[in-house]
């Protein structure tokens, strides 16, 4: 705040191509050299995690296991102990065969 006045803040027009452009993805083929487990919830919903975790499914160099989780929320994976336990369930066995 200059003299008791507000200024809103400018954004720098140079970067805009840059955050337009992002693309998460475009290194998973370089960078994911490890085998791969994706977890979904199977209810697709607005929060882009479905789309997003089949896009890295298919992405990925090296694939092991896909589990999409049919009924299950987002937001549900993380504290409805149905979805919780099949997820851990699975996870245990993917560290025991993968690491």
């Amino acid at each position: 705040m200059r003299n008791g006045t507000r200024r809103p803040r400018l954004r720098l027009s140079r970067f805009d191509s840059l955050l337009l452009g992002y693309d998460a993805y475009h290194l998973v083929d370089q960078l994911m050299t490890q085998p791969l487990q994706v977890i979904l919830a199977g209810r697709i919903g607005n929060t882009g995690s479905y789309e997003s975790g089949m896009r890295l499914w298919k992405l990925a160099p090296t694939p092991v296991d896909l589990m999409v989780i049919d009924g299950a929320g987002h937001y549900e994976m993380y504290d409805e102990p149905e979805y919780l336990d099949a997820a851990v369930d699975r996870l245990v066995d993917f560290y025991l065969n993968n690491l």
